[in-house]
């Protein structure tokens, strides 16, 4: 059997995955995209997508120069025009408008799987790029002249580069032996879609309560996606609730900013963890996305930080090609590297500390917490750089 060889094969078909096949396909380079499901499932019209992100600006700006950011708007995208942000402690608030900062929008609150079909329909239609679904990679081997992929159907592919994007439990990087640090911080956050009372006024709205903050992100259809950060106990209480008493905690929880709830289909949990590798490349091998860096979700940064791994893996693969070299080169992935490593540490290290200061609960610390986000909610000009931060610019 002749294996079919391609310059890069990239196993992990989400979002981050997917974007940079785009990336890659769309200026002409050969490329395998490898994914356990099928992305290109349809779903009911009146269900949503537990799993949401909140898209910067730079996020936005990539899928409108790959042409498909007009596609997830027609099928349901929600501008975030503003931020809301208080602390269950005393009547510390800080407000955000994106129109102080002189932008019309934060960024916008996409389904995972509205962004992920809207990038698979504009890879259907590259020629440089090829779809494998219901597939998994089983093992790699890589040398001098290429990597030669084992896949579970049974078959083989040769390429010059593989790209591990295939999320926080990579076999990619198991398979790899590059090491995986980080802790449990004994919490998960519960998902849920619910219909508010009042209207979302396209804000992001999130509560520091004392076991973890409350996200209720504006999603379309004038709806809500939460993000509930507690202690396991008490998710797993919360997931048990009937739905009248539990659209009535999430009330009190919100202190009836959106009035009161009624909650659309399932409810969902996952554990939080912080989870890092030190190496992101070995030979012909580069991990991006979740594959190299979880972090905690309060602050939304999670995919965001993905996209930015794949459009610098994209750029400096691009500049190989063009000029002849070896795409897969050290000289190439160190690049790589070096450009988004003091990037992913620099976020994890402040989604950690914020973590903990409003996690903590000793008296002085409130107290100074709220102290600080008075003193920030007064000043248009920190304001106006943490939005400008918050959109990704």
């Amino acid at each position: 059997m002749v294996n079919k060889t391609y310059q890069v094969a990239i196993v992990g078909g989400g979002m981050v995955g997917a974007a940079l096949a785009c990336m890659l396909a769309d200026k002409n380079v050969n490329v395998v995209l490898i994914d356990a499901g099928d992305p290109m499932a349809t779903w009911p019209d009146d269900s949503y997508d537990l799993r949401v992100s909140a898209l910067t600006l730079s996020s936005i700006n990539l899928f409108k120069s790959l042409g498909i950011w007009d596609d997830i708007v027609e099928i349901g995208e929600q501008a975030v025009e503003k931020m809301f942000v208080w602390d269950h402690f005393g009547g510390g608030e800080l407000d955000i408008d994106s129109a102080d900062a002189g932008e019309p929008q934060m960024g916008s609150v996409v389904e995972n799987r509205i962004t992920v079909l809207a990038l698979w329909k504009k890879l259907q239609s590259l020629e440089c790029c090829d779809l494998l679904t219901s597939t998994t990679l089983d093992d790699y081997q890589a040398d001098d002249n290429g990597v030669e992929i084992a896949l579970s159907n049974g078959k083989q592919l040769n390429a010059s580069l593989l790209v591990g994007a295939d999320g926080s439990n990579s076999k990619i990087r198991q398979i790899s032996g590059i090491e995986n640090y980080g802790w449990e911080y004994q919490q998960k956050a519960l998902v849920a879609t619910v219909k508010p009372e009042k209207s979302h006024q396209n804000t992001a709205w999130q509560r520091f309560l004392p076991e973890g903050p409350l996200a209720l992100l504006p999603i379309r259809d004038g709806l809500i996606s939460i993000v509930w950060t507690s202690t396991t106990e008490t998710t797993e209480a919360n997931l048990k609730l009937d739905e009248t008493s539990f659209c009535d905690a999430l009330a009190e929880a919100s202190e009836q900013q959106l009035g009161n709830f009624e909650l659309l289909g399932a409810r969902g949990a996952f554990p939080l963890k912080l989870q890092f590798s030190p190496e992101y490349t070995q030979q012909r091998m580069v991990l991006i996305g979740d594959a190299i860096h979880t972090i905690h979700p309060l602050a939304g940064q999670g995919a965001n930080l993905g996209l930015t791994d794949a459009i610098a893996l994209a750029e400096v693969v691009l500049q190989a090609n063009e000029k002849g070299r070896d795409i897969a080169s050290q000289q190439v992935l160190r690049r790589y590297e070096r450009q988004r490593k003091g990037d992913n540490l620099l976020m994890m290290g402040l989604m950690d500390g914020f973590k903990r200061l409003y996690g903590a609960d000793d008296t002085l610390v409130p107290i100074a917490r709220n102290m600080g986000m008075g003193i920030v909610n007064s000043s248009m000009l920190i304001k106006n750089q943490i939005c400008k931060y918050a959109m990704g610019l």
